[in-house]
């Protein structure tokens, strides 16, 4: 991106559960990244890999257990109730499931107008005339405002959720898998709907999934994370053209391939999945990897620029690569 300063600029963060005495459960460990204004990041990585946990963090949702987070300069983490209040009118998050978001006691125009109750602002005829200015921009039917979430489908209930987000004056949105329970073709309308509103609102999205077509769609960077820590970083088609990191390699030798003539080889993990659970030193994604090698079990790799704008935390990120470009020309 051409701006020099962030929107949004997290620093090393870490969210630990205690999970017993002894046993403390790593979600996130020492996260890192920025968002600039107008632009998407996709957060992708396996089921499990703490994406959804680090949307939270930046939410406010969890507490963290260390880090930093900027918001256009300010200490999100350091600030009172007031100035948390007044931030939330600026970021927003769309949440996975949108029936066990929405209350199914409120129509949608209950749902919608809560926010302006909530920040103050109490004339009907006003919160009348936004809720229905919101409604128009994302194209939700008048004769909807009456209706509760069951009687309504899943694309558009998740449609009432992008809505909520953009009730008050939010230029920072996590999406939080929001097409994943979703049916293809609705998805794609959604993400459509998603991309429509930056264009028009100069939106910030931090864009959660574990589907790679969709991220790629959406994304102008991409973050690869990989149990509690991102392993590699770069724009979304460097990511996908010159891969890096070995499990940057093997999730995308997965994504289905629509042109015949230019199959991936598909790469297929052996060994178990480490534990987030009072990991061991070293890469956790040393058990699984097949360019592993005994350093790789006792050092854990940094997260470094190998090339402008492209990170990764592989010790053997250059070899990674040339295995990456054979297995785009190996047929299966």
């Amino acid at each position: 991106m051409s701006q020099t300063r962030p929107m949004l600029e997290a620093r090393h963060l870490k969210r630990y559960f205690q999970i017993s005495k002894k046993d403390v459960l790593q979600a996130v460990d020492d996260v890192s990244f920025e968002i600039y204004e107008g632009e998407t990041l996709g957060l992708v990585g396996e089921s499990g890999c703490g994406k959804s946990t680090v949307g939270n963090v930046v939410m406010r949702l969890l507490p963290p257990t260390a880090g930093k987070l900027f918001y256009r300069g300010k200490d999100v983490f350091s600030l009172n109730e007031r100035e948390g209040k007044e931030l939330r009118t600026r970021m927003q998050i769309i949440f996975q499931d949108p029936y066990s978001s929405l209350n199914p006691r409120k129509t949608v125009f209950s749902i919608l107008s809560e926010a302006y109750r909530i920040h103050g602002i109490t004339d009907k005829k006003e919160i009348q005339r936004r809720v229905h200015g919101v409604c128009e921009m994302v194209e939700i039917p008048q004769n909807l405002l009456d209706h509760y979430p069951h009687e309504l489908d899943g694309g558009m209930r998740q449609v009432v959720g992008i809505a909520r987000a953009l009730s008050l004056s939010a230029d920072f949105i996590v999406c939080d898998e929001p097409v994943s329970s979703l049916d293809v073709s609705v998805q794609a309308r959604i993400v459509n709907l998603l991309t429509d509103i930056q264009k028009q609102k100069r939106l910030s999205y931090l864009f959660i999934s574990h589907d790679l077509s969709v991220v790629r769609h959406i994304s102008n960077r991409i973050a690869v994370m990989y149990l509690g820590r991102i392993v590699e970083t770069a724009e979304a088609d460097v990511i996908f053209k010159n891969t890096m990191h070995p499990y940057s390699i093997a999730l995308l030798s997965a994504v289905p391939q629509i042109v015949l003539d230019e199959r991936v080889h598909r790469i297929l993990l052996k060994g178990d999945v480490s534990s987030p659970v009072n990991p061991p030193p070293g890469c956790r994604f040393a058990p699984r990897c097949w360019m592993a090698e005994e350093r790789c079990f006792a050092e854990s790799p940094p997260l470094v620029e190998v090339e402008p704008g492209h990170q990764a935390a592989c010790f053997y990120a250059s070899a990674a690569r040339k295995r990456s470009a054979q297995a785009k020309k190996r047929s299966l």
